[in-house]
């Protein structure tokens, strides 16, 4: 059989990693009241997910540098093996958290995957081919939830178990599929090369400034992605309801459903063929400004009343997203060395769980001040990260 294209496996090992990750998602709030948490508690364990990649990327993109993309891929989907099996199995609200922090050290190795697209693409190509995990990403939240809901049904041990096998079936794939792509030499050279936090320091202005771009656009992002179901319940859910919880809940899986197909479409298709006229500056300022509008059209069409039109917002967040993500990935790529490319790679993924930290944890203080004050908030952030990125320099537009 031919092997696949390092390009299409890395496709197959994020579409797979995220899958993994989504299947818990209807299941992790359900399992973790069973045992006694409360809602803060709940809202912890995606936290200890998070903050496992903020600390954890740096360490893993350094370490493919240093050995190779392929030893820390195989070794990371491991540890998210062993963590899916050890929430399928969980006995206890400690487990639990275990589990979470396990599945997010091994999911720290984003970086690396995007870093095999680094090694294998010359520099006007990897903004292009970093949008194909965009839409790994978009499936991946699209068929993970769907998928995790109707295995819950079934047993609630069921969507922890099938995302520790489709773990073992990433780690198949990268055994059997993908070749080292870091040279021979290049590893040689870094060999004696040792990551120290301290290295966090020595990055250059430009990646610097492109990293904390990307940690205001994720925060912002976030911050979304927390408030708009409770939104929803504000606004098109009638508190007297019977089934107020699952009219809530359908409303905003069908908004996050818009989310996840207009962030495949874009990624997949659109932002692709873009990049081939437009530059990358252009385009992720550009996306800066669609999530802006959209962010600030959300509370003006709950005010409103519309809920089809307020899905068109969710379709206008995924393609400034899909804007934005494949673009400042390429970019950062271009601002790294060429002998470290999964070190700065990995910073940017830190940086972007660290937004996913803030975001939640500022989410719910924000939403109880006003309902709208959470997207206008994100909306002044994505305004920031517009005026950040000015200092980008301007021949990145020519690549």
């Amino acid at each position: 059989m031919k092997p696949f294209s390092p390009r299409f496996t890395v496709f197959l090992i994020v579409l797979l990693d995220v899958m993994g990750f989504g299947l818990i998602i209807p299941s992790q709030p359900f399992l973790a009241k069973n045992f006694g948490a409360t809602a803060a508690t709940v809202t912890l364990l995606g936290t200890i997910y998070s903050l496992m990649q903020f600390i954890l990327a740096p360490l893993w993109g350094s370490l493919s540098d240093r050995i190779g993309r392929r030893p820390v891929l195989l070794a990371t989907i491991t540890i998210t093996a062993v963590g899916h099996a050890t929430f399928s199995a969980a006995t206890s609200l400690t487990m639990l958290f275990l589990a979470r922090a396990l599945a997010g050290i091994g999911a720290a190795n984003i970086s690396t995957a995007q870093a095999v697209l680094a090694d294998t693409n010359p520099a006007a190509e990897r903004s292009r081919a970093m949008a194909l995990i965009g839409a790994a990403f978009g499936l991946g939240f699209i068929f993970g939830p769907a998928l995790g809901g109707i295995l819950f049904h079934l047993d609630h041990r069921a969507p922890a178990a099938f995302g520790a096998a489709l773990a073992i079936l990433n780690l198949i794939l990268v055994a059997t599929s993908l070749p080292e792509t870091r040279s021979s030499n290049a590893i040689a050279a870094s060999h004696g090369r040792r990551f120290k936090f301290s290295d966090l320091s020595s990055i250059g202005p430009e990646l610097r400034q492109l990293v904390l771009t990307t940690l205001l656009f994720i925060t912002a992002f976030a911050l979304m992605e927390q408030s708009v179901g409770l939104f929803i319940e504000r606004y098109w859910i009638n508190p007297s309801s019977d089934n107020a919880l699952e009219e809530a809940t359908s409303l905003t899986s069908l908004f996050l459903v818009v989310v996840g197909i207009s962030a495949t479409i874009a990624q997949g298709f659109l932002v692709r063929r873009w990049l081939k006229s437009t530059s990358e500056v252009v385009l992720f300022r550009y996306g800066l400004g669609v999530v802006t509008c959209a962010m600030l059209a959300i509370p003006a069409l709950g005010l409103i009343g519309s809920f089809s039109l307020f899905l068109f917002t969710g379709a206008a967040l995924a393609l400034g997203s899909g804007m934005f993500n494949p673009s400042m990935l390429g970019l950062v790529s271009l601002a790294s060395p060429e002998d470290k490319q999964g070190f700065g790679l990995a910073v940017n993924q830190s940086a972007a769980a660290l937004g996913r930290i803030l975001g939640p944890t500022s989410a719910g203080a924000l939403f109880s001040l006003s309902p709208h004050a959470p997207f206008l908030v994100g909306a002044a952030l994505a305004v920031v990260a517009l005026l950040v990125s000015r200092g980008v320099r301007e021949e990145r537009e020519k690549c």
